[in-house]
């Protein structure tokens, strides 16, 4: 139950901040903050998570935990970059590979569970 809301804040993360970050939509607001609703929901899981992956692999599951933190202030920053009009290319290309890099390492600690 944990891994899939786990897995569903996330993706529903990735297409809040997506929406909020390439779209040239008034509701930018609105898409932020269903975005850091799932930040938070994301923590509580990823902590509830972390005991069973950290018995299975201490480094990789600290490794994921910086690169979901990083992440977190790259949208942040790409969010404040977009308010402003001035978001620059580096920061999404940063934030679409932490994103793959958070993603990869997740399924790995998982052991690919809810798809294998």
């Amino acid at each position: 139950m944990w891994l899939w809301l786990h897995l569903i804040s996330w993706s529903v993360l990735a297409v809040a901040a997506g929406i909020a970050i390439f779209s040239r939509t008034r509701q930018f607001v609105m898409w932020t903050m269903i975005a850091r609703v799932c930040y938070l929901v994301s923590i509580v899981t990823g902590v509830v998570l972390m005991r069973f992956a950290f018995d299975r692999n201490p480094l990789l599951t600290v490794v994921k935990i910086l690169l979901a933190i990083g992440l977190i202030g790259l949208i942040e920053v790409a969010f404040a970059g977009k308010k402003q009009q001035n978001l620059s290319k580096a920061i999404l290309w940063s934030a679409l590979a932490a994103f793959a890099l958070v993603t990869v390492t997740g399924f790995v600690l998982a052991q690919f569970r809810p798809f294998v």
